[in-house]
């Protein structure tokens, strides 16, 4: 029997993702998604990245090392930990994730530890096999991306801190900047404050006080990332803000200097995993 391919392709479902912030607290977002054909290129997030592979198989890079982690597995990401990567099989994989800043985490850390002085977790591993804190997450990112009440909001996600940090025990790093030796510093600075523009390498040799390979090597030791894939991540991150602000989708791509609205949209699908469009209009409840 000769197999049509052409059916066979009919036959891959869509992505199906699900994107949801609050309006008592856009610094907080919920996902749920089942991906089959999405890839994720190179990325890492300003926030950390909370949640449960809940089924399928997903082959991830992260910081280096190649993962491939099945259902019921507990993911803790840290902010700006590189990752990449798509499906574990042609099934692909569901996952549940909470994305929640730095300050967030801290808080509830603070109270935790009972001290004034803003501390943040670090946690040493990404991904952990625990069925029973699998199961509290569900539970707890089930209220965070559902319920319309705020209070109810609020305690799941204390609840989901609270038992995140008791049963993994990351250590505590006092919340201040990275410190940055030398000019590479400066380099990734004047990335952040150029967003917009098209920069060049020779542009950030000026500003490292290196040479082109080595401004590179000291790049992607310092953030994970080549210049270039890092400054495309500002950029994106930057759409994202303005996309959360009410701005269109074409004046955000202009404003964070990508050619085009479909150029934009290519590399914004390849690191958020949703189009921008969708990202824009995803329920902001109340």
């Amino acid at each position: 029997m000769v197999c049509d391919p052409s059916k066979a392709r009919q036959s891959v479902k869509p992505d199906r993702v699900s994107l949801r912030r609050h309006a008592a607290h856009t610094s907080l977002e919920t996902l749920t998604a089942h991906y089959v054909k999405q890839s994720f290129k190179p990325h890492s997030h300003e926030e950390f990245v909370l949640g449960v592979i809940e089924a399928g198989k997903h082959t991830v890079w992260c910081k280096g090392e190649l993962y491939k982690v099945t259902a019921g597995t507990v993911v803790t990401m840290n902010p700006d930990d590189v990752h990449y990567g798509g499906a574990g099989d042609e099934t692909g994989w569901k996952q549940r994730m909470i994305y929640v800043s730095r300050d967030d985490v801290s808080r509830v850390v603070s109270d935790i530890i009972d001290t004034d002085k803003v501390r943040v977790p670090e946690f040493c591993r990404t991904f952990h096999d625990n069925a029973a804190l699998a199961s509290s997450l569900i539970r707890y990112h089930e209220v965070l991306h559902s319920s319309s009440l705020a209070l109810s909001r609020d305690v799941a996600l204390d609840g989901l801190l609270r038992q995140l940090i008791g049963t993994l025990s990351p250590s505590l790093i006092e919340a201040k900047p990275r410190p940055d030796t030398g000019r590479i510093g400066d380099a990734i600075d004047y990335l952040h404050a150029r967003v917009e523009e098209d920069v060049t390498l020779d542009e950030l040799c000026g500003v490292s006080g290196l040479r082109r390979r080595q401004t590179i090597e000291a790049f992607k030791r310092k953030t994970g990332l080549p210049p270039h894939a890092y400054h495309l991540l500002q950029k994106v991150n930057a759409v994202k803000g303005m996309l959360r602000n009410g701005v269109s989708a074409t004046q955000a791509a202009a404003e964070a200097g990508f050619a085009d609205q479909s150029h934009m949209t290519r590399h914004f699908v390849g690191i958020v995993g949703i189009t921008p469009a969708a990202y824009g209009q995803s329920a902001l409840m109340v």
